[in-house]
């Protein structure tokens, strides 16, 4: 059962996104003993915004990668070759089936646009790169979700990622999430626009409950993951001698 605790307002947001996912991702760990299946929408080259690379390797979880543009999906699946609880699939996923033009700095674009992520990709030219930059298009498969997991003959998943490059929303209506029935799902979304608000509908449709955490909107199945208070307590450094002290000494 969720009890609300009040609103608690930090000094500095972006620092609760690592510890609070970590925390997210224990839990899930301890919730299915090990045993966590992963579908993840958009995994780039393996090494993104989510520390799965060593969940992946090291604690035993398996799953389903899947990444659209050929270059990161390269690196990918180098990243996994030796991998038999991981398996890589270079497509697309939309609520439609087509070959559609992902967007993505060229490699002379992100020399001189060394501020830009240089592996972004999306159907969204302008996410990537202002007008003047080299951007390629290249034309990539795009398959609904259901029609892939139907094909692989997956019907479950304890975590799904989605990080589709402005595409998320699309992502969600290509599969009935209540189905897969996943105990955390993550996904990376725009905040305050009209795109997280459809989101946070169809995820309450499909009886998770919405929450925001930095660039994450997360969805949480009820009575599924249980983070150790210990975790929480030390994160907010409350222990006895620690307190404000401590987080002074961060500034």
């Amino acid at each position: 059962m969720i009890r609300p605790l009040g609103q608690y307002v930090p000094r500095r947001p972006h620092r609760l996104n690592g510890p609070f996912v970590a925390m997210m991702l224990n839990g899930l760990h301890d919730f299915h003993r090990g045993r966590v299946f992963v579908l993840e929408v958009g995994a780039g080259r393996g090494e993104g915004k989510l520390p799965l690379r060593q969940r992946l390797t090291d604690d035993g979880w398996s799953g389903l990668l899947i990444e659209p543009h050929p270059a990161n999906f390269a690196a990918l699946e180098a990243l996994h070759a030796e991998s038999d609880r991981v398996a890589v699939l270079n497509l697309g996923i939309s609520d439609v089936s087509a070959n559609l033009p992902l967007h993505a700095l060229t490699d002379e674009g992100a020399g001189r646009n060394r501020r830009l992520p240089p592996h972004r990709a999306s159907l969204i030219r302008d996410r990537i790169a202002a007008p003047d930059a080299d951007v390629e298009a290249v034309e990539v498969p795009f398959l609904r979700m259901d029609a892939v997991l139907g094909e692989l003959g997956i019907d479950s998943a304890a975590l799904v990622v989605i990080n589709a490059g402005g595409h998320e929303e699309q992502v969600l209506r290509s599969f009935d999430i209540a189905r897969l029935d996943p105990s955390l799902l993550l996904l990376d979304i725009t905040p305050d626009t009209l795109a997280e608000t459809n989101a946070v509908a169809i995820l309450t449709e499909a009886q998770l409950l919405p929450f925001r955490i930095g660039n994450w909107l997360v969805g949480l199945a009820p009575d599924r993951l249980a983070v150790p208070l210990e975790e929480i307590l030390t994160f907010f450094r409350r222990g006895i001698g620690a307190g404000d002290a401590a987080e002074e000494a961060e500034e």
